[in-house]
């Protein structure tokens, strides 16, 4: 799951910019955030990228499961993930249960 986040931001930015990982507590829960410096997410796909086989990398570069497998490892743990996306930043936040 982290390997997948840390891997798509990696490629967001070209292999070049800042990915910030931070974690802390937050209620009952641990907030993990991966915020990149990459270009963003377009609006107009912003409602597919957790699709399974959905990508927008060229054809051998990605099978398009990455952020469809965090999702259903997070949902498994009865945890949330979220996104927000703008051009230059793109957060991802990941609650996940103490208990």
């Amino acid at each position: 799951m982290w390997t997948n986040l840390i891997h798509n931001a990696v490629q967001a930015m070209d292999s070049k910019g800042t990915l910030r990982i931070s974690v802390g507590q937050h209620n009952q829960g641990i907030v993990v955030e991966f915020t990149d410096s990459g270009a963003g997410i377009p609006l107009d796909i912003q409602d597919k990228i957790f699709q399974p086989f959905f990508t927008t990398k060229v054809a051998g570069e990605g099978s398009g499961l990455g952020l469809d497998i965090v999702q259903k490892i997070v949902a498994k743990h009865q945890g949330t993930i979220t996104f927000d996306s703008v051009p230059g930043s793109t957060t991802f936040t990941l609650t996940l249960p103490l208990q």
